[in-house]
């Protein structure tokens, strides 16, 4: 059985409205001296135009692991309503599957350049979950709006480059924030991500689960798309068919040889070439319905059941557990949304609970979700009293993890001293976890880290 928690480590959250538009292009390598294009092209009947400035050029390649990495830290940080990212080029890089070394974080800048400097103006092809609809109207959106390294709030030229353990905070371009903590998001593999090698068979991976799912919400098994207007979408530069296909061949190889791809298909000629995709997978469960029983307790392998048989049905059951568990009632949330699934017409629905599928069920089960993070944010509180009650011997192993992430710049030699006070006594490791966390989450932690060290050395 998977492990829930191994589960939601390797899963990698995106934000499904942009990752349709083809910004960021699947090639490893673009064109620098393109800092703005057009592009209109229809998918499935959907059409898309999208205009772009990018003074530090296209997105491309490694981009897409990067962008995938700022909004599934986002997601475990809780979607926060300030739409800041606090974090370090180390976790960025470990989430995006990128080796650590030199080049990967001198690459890491770049591509966070170019994200931060990427605007687009949308001109069709944005839907609007709350309300239920394709919105039609222009809007300027970003990835990022801003990035601060250290405590620093210069231009991202002029810094060196990034530091592994040093802060860094993004803030996200308030659309996409937005997007994101309305639920239009698709869940990727993050297993699945480090199978493919390349990254334009990962970019190309993203593209095609963004556009499968289909106006119902049900993820398609074959999808067919003009090579036309699928060069856009891709961000393929050249215009000429046979180039087009020789760019996305490698990514076809890798994505069949993992079994996501079962075939492609090419027909006809010239510019009116079709191709056809058949997914392998069949009958994939929803994820953001497996999100939804896992995020209760349910085991994943239990939830794809659940959400094969009864579809639609799950959002209501979280909904309504979550609405028991705010009333304190709720031992085992898993058993009762089973119980719930398995027993339609058994327990009485809470009348402000809208069928499943309407906008204003939408809008309550973000409230829902809201309401379990603040029962989580108890249950921490619960645990931090429970630490604080430990021998510092114990209450340092209790916190050890997030204090070597944290304190890691100190150096091998000082953070033994800091081991040693603390597991003496000296210093209390609760404490020293928190004050570590406040300050990088207010980005002066060259500050604390400078008075630790002024205390090691009085200690």
């Amino acid at each position: 059985m998977t492990d829930p928690t191994l589960t939601s480590k390797t899963e990698r959250r995106d934000e499904r409205n942009i990752a349709r538009l083809g910004i960021i292009s699947i090639q490893s390598r673009v064109d620098d001296d393109v800092k703005t294009w057009q592009a209109e092209f229809v998918i499935d009947g959907r059409p898309y135009r999208v205009e772009c400035a990018a003074p530090y050029g296209r997105p491309h390649g490694v981009d897409t692991d990067i962008i995938l990495a700022v909004q599934t830290l986002f997601v475990r940080a809780g979607c926060p309503a300030h739409d800041w990212l606090h974090t370090t080029a180390y976790e960025l890089r470990a989430v995006a599957g990128l080796p650590d070394n030199g080049r990967t974080y001198q690459r890491l800048r770049d591509s966070l350049k170019r994200l931060w400097s990427t605007g687009f103006l949308v001109g069709e092809g944005w839907y609007d979950q709350v309300r239920d609809r394709r919105v039609w109207s222009s809007d300027t959106l970003r990835y990022i709006e801003r990035i601060r390294y250290h405590e620093m709030d210069n231009d991202l030229e002029q810094l060196p480059g990034l530091d592994p353990s040093a802060t860094l905070s993004i803030k996200l371009g308030e659309q996409l924030a937005e997007s994101i903590r309305a639920r239009q998001v698709q869940v990727l593999d993050g297993r699945l991500l480090v199978q493919l090698e390349q990254p334009p068979a990962r970019a190309l991976y993203r593209l095609l689960e963004a556009h499968r799912l289909d106006p119902r919400g049900q993820r398609r098994m074959t999808l067919e798309v003009t090579l036309a207007d699928w060069r856009l979408a891709c961000g393929i530069q050249t215009e000429r068919p046979e180039l087009v296909r020789r760019a996305l061949a490698p990514a076809h190889d890798e994505l069949r040889a993992i079994g996501y791809l079962a075939g492609v298909e090419i027909e006809g000629r010239g510019r009116h070439q079709l191709l056809r995709y058949t997914f392998a997978e069949d009958n994939a469960p929803d994820p953001a319905l497996l999100e939804l029983l896992i995020g209760v307790g349910v085991s994943r392998s239990a939830a794809a059941a659940l959400v094969s048989e009864h579809g639609e049905r799950v959002e209501t059951a979280v909904a309504f557990v979550r609405h028991r568990q705010q009333e304190g009632r709720v031992k085992n949330p898993g058993g009762l949304v089973v119980d719930y699934l398995r027993h339609d017409g058994k327990y009485v629905l809470p009348g402000h609970l809208a069928p499943a599928g309407s906008p204003e069920a939408a809008q309550r089960a973000v409230a829902a979700l809201q309401q379990a993070e603040r029962l989580a944010e108890q249950e921490i509180d619960r645990e931090r009293a429970r630490v604080a009650g430990l021998p510092p011997a114990e209450q340092y192993e209790a916190v050890k993890p997030a204090l070597k992430l944290l304190l890691k710049p100190l150096g091998k030699d000082l953070y033994a001293l800091f081991e040693e006070g603390c597991r003496a006594g000296v210093f209390q490791a609760l404490e020293e976890r928190d004050r570590a966390s406040v300050a990088m989450a207010e980005l002066r932690m060259q500050e604390h880290l400078d008075e630790l060290r002024r205390r090691l050395r009085d200690a």
